[in-house]
């Protein structure tokens, strides 16, 4: 497992992500060295957004998250479920003890991303790319790998009840379920 981490250097505590979110709609800014936490309710929706070097922390976000860019970004304790990631980039991405419940990462690449502790329940990865991705402790039930390209995936101590994997070649991955 060759997994690389995020790369985090200084952070910014940003209050009010809309104001990041309006200059990159408007000027191309990429929201960076941002710590982003405790939002609540937050109704987030926005095409082809990027984020590099932020976490998010104690975060509750809804809405809609297609074509954006997650660079070297840390998800803690936050609860994304329902949100459309589709067609998305999580490149070296860290994700603790969330909720993805629900989540649409159809189409997404996915590169050395370790989630630990996360519910990705109902989550649709159709057509995705993964490569260098650990689930560790995660419940990945009843969620969907249709036509996924897997390499270097592990499911490490993993409940994956009722996913499905259709299309989907698993040959040099590794399962290791609860």
């Amino acid at each position: 497992m060759n997994i690389y981490k995020p790369i985090i250097g200084d952070l910014i505590d940003e209050e009010n992500i809309n104001n990041a979110i309006e200059l990159y709609i408007q000027e191309g800014i990429i929201i960076e060295n941002k710590r982003i936490y405790k939002l609540e309710e937050i109704d987030f929706n926005s095409e082809d957004v990027e984020f590099e070097k932020c976490i998010f922390k104690d975060c509750k976000i809804e809405g809609t998250f297609e074509k954006a860019v997650f660079h070297d970004v840390i998800f803690e304790n936050c609860d994304l479920s329902n949100c459309l990631f589709r067609e998305g980039s999580f490149i070296r991405v860290e994700i603790r003890n969330s909720k993805f419940v629900g989540c649409d990462f159809s189409d997404s690449r996915v590169y050395h991303l370790m989630s630990k502790e996360t519910i990705f329940r109902y989550a649709n990865f159709s057509s995705a790319s993964l490569e260098e991705v650990l689930f560790e402790r995660c419940d990945l039930s009843n969620s969907s790998f249709t036509e996924c390209k897997l390499k270097n995936t592990y499911f490490e101590l993993s409940k994956l009840v009722q996913t499905q994997f259709f299309n989907t070649k698993l040959k040099r991955n590794r399962y290791i379920n609860m």
